[in-house]
This record gives structure tokens, sequence and C-alpha cells, in this order.
């Protein structure tokens, strides 16, 4: 999918629930896919109670002006909000409940903030756009880029009520949770579902058979419309644990929203998607196979064959004898915790191919950084056409040696640099230097 240069999605309102000190942490994810879109941003600060109902467990000083400010230097259209609600709703039996009110309540309500922003901008008569869909989110919840998420909304009726989301992963959690839009992935309300469920949201959290905001949201929909949910392909809740390397090598597309990356496993999703927001819009973890075309000798050719795997590795597998025509690579490769247990991941992924063993079998290069250069930039080599590769061996002095490449430079355009890392595992292993392949687009 061609990326659309400047393109803005004022169609997009995004809400989410979340404490003041993880949304100042959340602001570089925030910037990468909302920066400059004109898609706008609601957040509950749950914690962020103002002084009049304040006690000795809630007592904050909180500036969310501030919190603004921040989020506007940033490039993002933010609104932040103290919760509305600041004692839980009576329950079931009527008996009030003295804990806290968890944010789950708020994620649930934020269908009212929301609401209420769309509001306030039609009785103001502002210029901005009503919005199409609104979307509820978790603070980790992210899209590497708005315009396939766009482009694939669009395919739905927003002027009729409408829930899309997504499952879990894990068919264990779908079971013990039911069937919702679990909202890690992004759960997508019509503007017309959303006013249908406005009149009965705090009912709804009193009735609801979970408390937990993605619970209370299917429970509520279920009671007051006919709406069910429609699930979009390519939201992932990403309920996997340890190693998700194997998800990100899967040639797995659209990837419209990651979540998990900084808890569950760990991903520099930043850095990962930024070929996504300024190269290509669609392509972030398209696969790329190719040879290294440097020798005739077959096994050699093979053992170098390469797999990209776009935004996050470079991988070859030196230890197979046939090298990328021993793997199916119509399977994904089962490297996190439980992968292989069928009743978990099977519903989601199929039947997982068997870890391969890192170093022996597979070796990796990861993505560690990218950079945009300008034209009179020295510091970026390796331009030819679309993209080039160049490698550079790390040695253990802090030295480098470069390998084969292209050093022309073109004049007249920027550079878009990936640098993909492999980590020498140590001399016991036969591997003393990091080794370092960049890959350069021309934008």
């Amino acid at each position: 999918m061609p990326y659309p240069k400047d393109a803005q999605y004022p169609h997009l309102l995004f809400g989410v629930a979340s404490k003041y000190e993880r949304m100042r942490e959340a602001i570089p994810a925030f910037a990468h896919w909302l920066a400059g879109t004109g898609a706008r941003l609601v957040g509950t600060i749950a914690d962020a109670v103002p002084p009049e109902h304040q006690d000795d467990s809630t007592k904050n000083s909180f500036n969310l002006t501030l919190l603004e400010e921040e989020y506007r230097a940033a490039g993002i259209l933010a609104t932040f909000l103290p919760p509305k609600i600041f004692k839980r709703l009576n329950l079931k039996d009527g008996k009030p409940d003295p804990r806290p009110v968890p944010v789950e309540h708020h994620h649930f309500l934020l269908i009212k903030e929301l609401l209420s922003v769309i509001d306030s901008s039609q009785s103001s008569q502002s210029q901005q756009a009503t919005p199409h869909w609104l979307a509820i989110l978790d603070d980790d919840t992210f899209f590497p880029s708005l315009s396939p998420l766009s482009h694939t909304l669009s395919q739905h009726d927003h002027t009729r009520p409408a829930w899309l989301g997504a499952l879990s992963d894990d068919f264990m959690a779908v079971q013990v949770w039911g069937f919702m839009a679990f909202g890690g992935a992004g759960s997508f309300l019509s503007l017309p579902l959303a006013r249908q469920l406005a009149p009965h949201l705090e009912e709804c959290i009193t009735t609801a058979s979970i408390q937990t905001g993605d619970g209370i949201l299917r429970d509520c929909i279920y009671s007051h419309t006919r709406t069910r949910l429609t699930l979009v392909e390519g939201l992932n809740q990403h309920d996997i644990k340890g190693d998700a390397s194997g998800f990100f090598e899967s040639g797995v597309w659209p990837v419209l929203s990651l979540h998990h990356w900084k808890s569950w496993y760990q991903a520099p999703v930043e850095k990962m998607a930024r070929v996504a927001r300024d190269v290509c819009g669609g392509c972030f973890l398209m696969r790329v196979r190719f040879g290294t075309g440097s020798t005739s000798e077959k096994k050699k050719r093979k053992e170098e064959e390469s797999l990209l795997s776009l935004g996050y590795s470079i991988t070859q597998y030196p230890g197979l004898e046939n090298g990328l025509d021993d793997i199916d690579l119509s399977r994904v490769e089962g490297t996190w915790d439980e992968a292989g247990r069928k009743e978990k991941f099977a519903f989601s992924y199929g039947p997982v191919r068997r870890r391969l063993e890192k170093g022996r079998e597979k070796k990796s290069w990861r993505l560690v950084d990218v950079d945009v250069a300008e034209e009179d930039d020295s510091s970026t080599t390796g331009s030819q056409s679309q993209s080039t590769m160049t490698t550079t061996t790390k040695t253990q002095s802090g030295g480098e040696k470069e390998g084969r490449g292209w050093t022309a430079q073109k004049k007249g355009k920027k550079r878009f640099r990936q640098i993909y890392v492999h980590k020498a595992a140590g001399p016991a292993v036969g591997e003393s230097m990091d080794e370092v392949i960049e890959l350069v687009w021309e934008i």
C-alpha cells in the first residue's frame, strides 16, 4: 500500500483511561501514530482526582493542562480529563462498595467522554470533522500506521451501529472472558452505536457479568442493542509472553495494531514501525526472501540466503542443509512461552513449527535503530535505486570492517536507514564480533 503523504484522519477519535505518569511515559509511542494526523486523543486520568473529591488515598497535584501541552508539543491533539465518578457504583445487590473506582470502569465510561468531546465541537460550530469511529484503547495499544487502519475501517459502514475488534490470540483467554473485543487490540464503535449506549452506561457497570472494561462493554451492547461484534483481521491483542519473534517474522499481514510490547514481551515498536510511517504505509513486517549473489557454490548460497521481516529482523539459517527450503514458511515459528499448546494458540496461529536453535540453526540481525538522512549527510552510505544493503562487522576493539554493499550516493533525496544488529554469542561458538546490516531506502 503506497504511503499517503500528509494524510489526515479527523474521522478517528481515540480514547484511553490510564494514570498520569503512564500517559507521560507513553508520549513517544502515541506520537508515532498520532502526531500531525488530525486524529484526536481523549484520555481519562484515573488518578487525577479533583481536590474536592480527594481523600488521603487520592491526594495528587497532577496538572492536566501541562499534560495536554506536552502532548501538543509532540504534535498530538489531546484532551485529558479527570474521572467523572469517584465512588464505585452500587453493585447488583445494591450495597455500596468502598473500594476505589477501578481503571476498568473509567475505560468503559470513555464512551461518555468521547461523545462529550464530539458534542462540544458541534455546539461550538468547530471546523473539526465529526468522527466516524470511536476507538477505546489500552495505554499500550500501538498502531504502526493509521493509513492501513483507516483503509480497513472504511470497508465498514460507520453510519449504522457497528462494533469492530479482535479476540485474544490465546483461546483459553477467550474461554475465560468470553466473546468480545479485547481492548488492547483496539475496540471501535461507530457513532450511532455509541449514542445508543450513552443512556445506559452507569446501569451497565452495575449489571455486567464481569467487571473488566471490555466485558462491561460487551454486556452493555448485547443488553441494549442488536449489534454484534465484527472481527477485524490485523488487530492484535497479543496475549503472548517471552520471545515474540515468531509472530514478527511470520509474514502476517496486515498488522493494524500491537499490544503488550513493553510488558509481556519487549519490542522497540516505534523504531520498528518507522518504515510504515515514513516510507510505505502498509508494508510493515512484510517478508522478502533474497540470496547473496556472491558465490556459485550452492551450499554456500543456501546458508547465506536471507529472510527480511521488514522493520524487525534479517535472518539466515546456516545449520539447515537446504537453508530456507527446509522451513515451512507458511507456519509461525513457536518462539513464545507455551506456543506449542494447541488449546491456547492453534485457534489464532494454526499449527506452529518448532523453535529453531539460535546461533546454530538460525542467525538473526534485529532492528536496533533508524534514522533519516538529508542528501548532504555523509553518515549514510549504501544508496542505490529504492533500497540497498551494507553489512558492517563491529570488532571487539570497537572498530568496523565493511562488507559487501553499495556506496554510491544519489543527490536530491532523503535516505531512510534501518540498522540491524547480530549480537555475537562469544568465542566459544565461533562468534567474537557483532555484525551490522544497514538497509537504506530512498524517499
